[in-house]
């Protein structure tokens, strides 16, 4: 019994999951695809670079990414500067998880032993 509603709520979640990638894939619109940025010119010289065309959080990247983390580039800000505090979340989140299910699913020593006793 207790293996049937595993399945059946592994499959619940599947299906939610399965939902939801579909209902963002098909309406949550793209506010920025990053298609017209020019990465060697922005490589090359991150000051003069013509900022006008990202939006968002991509605008604030371009623009102040290279002053406020004092990174090389760009792309060094952001893996080290601003994934690293995410990063360091989900790590934290995956260690929380791991010592949750070894407390879950841990093993009784005292039910051990009135097992071998019967």
């Amino acid at each position: 019994m207790k293996k049937f509603v595993g399945i059946v709520a592994l499959a619940i979640v599947l299906l939610f999951g399965l939902y939801g990638v579909n209902y963002m894939y098909n309406n949550i619109p793209i506010t920025y695809d990053g298609s017209d940025t020019d990465v060697v010119e922005l490589y090359n010289n991150p000051k003069d670079y013509d900022t006008s065309d990202p939006d968002g959080v991509a605008d604030l990247i371009v623009k102040t990414g290279l002053d406020r983390t004092m990174a090389v580039n760009n792309v060094a800000a952001i893996v080290f500067d601003y994934r690293g505090y995410d990063t360091i979340g989900e790590s934290f989140i995956l260690l929380a998880a791991i010592s949750g299910s070894f407390i879950i699913l841990r093993v009784n020593p005292d039910k051990k032993e009135e097992d071998i006793d019967e």
